[in-house]
Parts: C-alpha cells; sequence; structure tokens
C-alpha cells in the first residue's frame, strides 16, 4: 500500500504536479475521525442491543452520526483521494477500493442494524431530541444549498 502522507508530489508527463497541504491533511484527519465514529456507532449499537428485541428502535442520534459518517467519508476521504488518483493514475486502483471498501462498511453496518432489530420506528422522542434532530439537518441541508448555489 502507498504510504499517503508521502505521495503529494507527482509528476505527470514530465510536468509537476503538486496538491496543496489541504489534502495532505485532510486524509489522515478525516481517516482518524471516522474511526471514532465507526466506534461510537458500535457503542450505541451495543447498547441498544440491552434491550429486548421488541423494545429496540432506530433513533434519532444514529441518524445524525450516520449522516455524519457519509459526509466526512465522501469530503475527507473519498474526494481527497480522488484528487490524487487523478493527479497519479497508477493511484487509481487504490483510490477505488478505498471506495468500496468504505461503501461495504457502511453496508455492513446497516446489514447489523437490520439483523438486530434497530430499524423500526422511533417508539419514543423527547422533544430537545427532536429540535437538535431538526436543527441538526436544517442546518447542514442549509449549508448544502448555500455552498452549491450562492
Amino acid at each position: 500500500m502507498v504510504d499517503w502522507l508521502r505521495v503529494f508530489n507527482f509528476t505527470n508527463g514530465g510536468q509537476q504536479l503538486q496538491l496543496g497541504d489541504g489534502v495532505r491533511a485532510t486524509l489522515p484527519v478525516s481517516s482518524i475521525l471516522l474511526g471514532f465514529m465507526f466506534a461510537g456507532f458500535w457503542w450505541t449499537l451495543n447498547r441498544e442491543l440491552t434491550f429486548k428485541v421488541e423494545d429496540r428502535h432506530f433513533k434519532l442520534g444514529i441518524g445524525l452520526l450516520l449522516v455524519a459518517m457519509v459526509l466526512l467519508a465522501v469530503f475527507g476521504i473519498v474526494l481527497p483521494m480522488r484528487s490524487i488518483a487523478y493527479a497519479d493514475p497508477a493511484l487509481l486502483l487504490d483510490y477505488r477500493g478505498v471506495v468500496l471498501g468504505l461503501i461495504t462498511v457502511f453496508g455492513y453496518m446497516l446489514t447489523d442494524m437490520g439483523h438486530y432489530g434497530v430499524f423500526k420506528l422511533p417508539k419514543y422522542t423527547t422533544m430537545p431530541e427532536k429540535l437538535i434532530f431538526v436543527g441538526t439537518m436544517l442546518t447542514v441541508v442549509g449549508l448544502i444549498v448555500k455552498w452549491s448555489f450562492f
């Protein structure tokens, strides 16, 4: 496997290509954060499994965590690695492998949630939980719209 922290100066047809420090910093930070989120997801799922099957349900916080993990994976890992792969096509296979690995990890998480019966509608939610969930999602969608169209 390639040491991604050192692969940032490429030559392409004799022309020197350089990727910014942003790509260099984004990959390790995003990878570490994604690992923490993955651990947090399993902690949450493990806690949910302490309840009887009929008492398990999908919590709004799990939804936020999954959205955060997808955003972090796409913008913190996939897109920076895509920049690297397009700068040096020899790394295209590594890039595609990481993308497939991330898709498989998310599929694994969702499959286990389905296996353990966590995809049931929430049995109860608190008003602060609903307000924070809605506020967070509105903020995310609002920023996506602002950054995409304005």
